[in-house]
């Protein structure tokens, strides 16, 4: 039969690509439109947080904005009404020079007020949360009526994984044996949900970066996996034969 030379480790499955959908503001849970293995596409709504804080907020800054033309309009008939008189030597430069300042002051303060309209209504579109891809969600971390708080860090909600039918796994090669492998070798390796099966795939990638473990140097080896039936899932250990030769 055949004679091969292999390196043996040890690695774990996981996603070629995996998106953490998190929340950019603080709300309760009102309702969840996905579970777990849910198949989800961009744009996709997953859940929804109580929005009427952001809606109060949003209609607060909608009649500030108002307030603010209504003034806009009032400095510019000011002006006009201020030039007449100039012109007829009716007032003097320096209320001019007052009605001119006057109107610059509400042009900005219209400026002012519809970004912090945008702000508003954009922060009540993120009380929406949306998939940021397609793919499958392997992990749920809320519940309806749960409390979100998004200070300093944006808190974890969902896990999405891109394609469960391309997979790697990030194996841990010792120094020994690191020299050996190279991209492109062919990889066997087994999982204990399928002990009596063989699985293969290939060497992606060698990094470079040493991991220490028990005074032990390690370097991370990419290997890409096929996983058409889905018969690998993430998490999973596999013990992982290296053919150098």
């Amino acid at each position: 039969g055949d004679v091969s030379q292999r390196i043996v480790a040890y690695g774990a499955l996981q996603p070629v690509q995996r998106a953490e959908v998190g929340s950019q503001v603080s709300g309760i849970i009102e309702e969840i439109l996905v579970d777990f293995n849910s198949t989800v596409t961009r744009g996709q709504i997953l859940a929804q947080l109580d929005p009427s804080t952001f809606q109060a907020a949003v209609s607060s800054a909608q009649a500030e904005l108002e307030s603010a033309l209504a003034g806009l309009e009032l400095a510019r008939h000011q002006w006009e009404r201020t030039q007449e008189l100039r012109a007829m030597q009716f007032v003097s430069p320096s209320d001019v020079d007052q009605a001119r300042a006057s109107l610059s002051q509400a042009e900005a303060q219209v400026q002012v007020r519809r970004h912090a309209l945008d702000a508003a209504e954009r922060e009540l579109e993120r009380t929406t949360i949306r998939a940021p891809g397609d793919g499958m969600v392997i992990s749920r971390a809320v519940d309806v009526g749960q409390t979100v708080a998004a200070s300093l860090s944006a808190p974890i909600l969902f896990e999405i994984a891109s394609d469960l039918t391309r997979m790697h796994i990030h194996a841990n090669v010792s120094e020994a044996d690191i020299g050996e492998v190279a991209e492109g070798q062919r990889v066997v390796f087994v999982v204990d949900a399928h002990r009596n099966r063989d699985f293969h795939g290939r060497v992606a990638q060698v990094r470079n970066a040493p991991l220490t473990q028990d005074n032990v140097v390690h370097y991370e080896t990419i290997i890409e996996v096929e996983n058409p039936d889905l018969l690998l899932k993430p998490g999973m250990t596999a013990e992982v034969r290296i053919i150098t030769d």
